[in-house]
């Protein structure tokens, strides 16, 4: 039962979950449009990509899911997710499941104003989440003040986040063409959740909670495990209401006494590995999934208190291996 993993980039670790999970079962096939992706080193094989928004990167994740008789694809980044999503029915025709939520969901979870708008639809506690004109007119109204935070509405990993501090700030970001959205500067404590919703079942069968203790490039890099009813009860809700599908990542905050959602990733997230190595184990659960079985429910079994720190590691490469081929 061999497996594609696409834009790997540096997720080393999650790569080599896979490759000790799937054992001799099958082959973790991964790929990325960098040669030189850390990630691609890990895996029984690795292949050399166009980037996604190539015309031809769908059509190359065909010919190698052809080649390596793969029978599931799974992004690693929110770009790509959608691209999945789209071709879903695509890749089913070749007997390949695409491990990902519905484009509806991806879309949703994309654009972090819709998301607000969802969470307010179904009164689930979340970040404030404005456009440039709303954030202007509530500011006006008294009902934000600085500093404020303003990012892509549909950015990832942090990128394009620009703090403000006045008037003329914002209004400068006005004037730029990629679309924006402004929250309140938080003060509160930063959470996240690891999840699984399984893919024969549709239930919630793996949680894992974390505050995050250190941030690097919009990735946890250490972090506090934790056991909290209130953060367990609002996942379980969003999931009754959001038809997630496979891996998700949500981020949080606490404020006061009462947990908001900041963000919804329906992909593994970069904090994985601390629920992994706690016994919350995703990557043992979509393998269950692959094989049509359900997988074993494991919601809040860990331990708290137990603290994650990654740090980087150095691997030297012939120059000759820089090509798409095995280990």
């Amino acid at each position: 039962m061999n497996v594609l993993l696409t834009s790997v980039g540096r997720r080393v670790k999650l790569i080599e979950y896979f490759v000790r999970e799937w054992g001799g079962a099958g082959k973790i096939i991964a790929a990325d449009c960098e040669p030189t992706a850390p990630a691609l080193f890990a895996a029984h094989h690795r292949q050399i990509v166009p980037r996604i928004d190539d015309p031809a990167y769908v059509r190359a994740l065909e010919e190698i899911c052809l080649r390596y008789d793969i029978k599931a694809v799974l992004s690693l980044i929110d770009p790509e997710l959608g691209l999945l999503a789209a071709h879903a029915e695509r890749f089913s025709r070749l007997g390949v499941q695409a491990v990902v939520s519905g484009l509806d969901v991806v879309n949703l979870c994309l654009d972090k104003k819709a998301t607000h708008d969802f969470l307010r639809a179904h009164e689930l506690p979340c970040v404030p989440t404005y456009t440039l004109e709303e954030a202007q007119a509530a500011l006006t109204a008294g009902e934000l003040a600085y500093p404020l935070l303003a990012k892509p509405r549909k950015g990832s990993a942090s990128l394009g986040l620009v703090r403000m501090e006045k008037e003329t700030e914002l209004a400068a970001l006005a004037q730029k063409a990629e679309e924006l959205i402004v929250q309140p500067f938080l003060q509160g404590g930063e959470y996240g959740v690891d999840g699984y919703v399984d893919l024969v079942t549709g239930e919630l069968t793996a949680l894992f909670t974390r505050k995050k203790i250190r941030m690097r490039a919009g990735e946890t890099d250490r972090s506090l495990a934790i056991l909290d009813e209130r953060l367990t009860s609002l996942v379980r809700s969003l999931v009754s209401v959001l038809p997630l599908r496979g891996p998700f990542d949500i981020d949080c905050f606490l404020l006061g006494d009462q947990y908001v959602i900041s963000e919804i990733n329906p992909r593994f997230g970069g904090g994985y590995p601390h629920a992994h190595e706690s016994g919350v184990n995703v990557v043992a659960a979509l393998f269950r999934n692959l094989r049509k079985e359900p997988g074993k429910p494991n919601v809040g079994d860990y331990e708290a208190g137990t603290i994650m720190l990654k740090y980087d590691q150095v691997m030297l490469i012939n120059s000759s291996r820089l090509t798409g081929e095995g280990m």
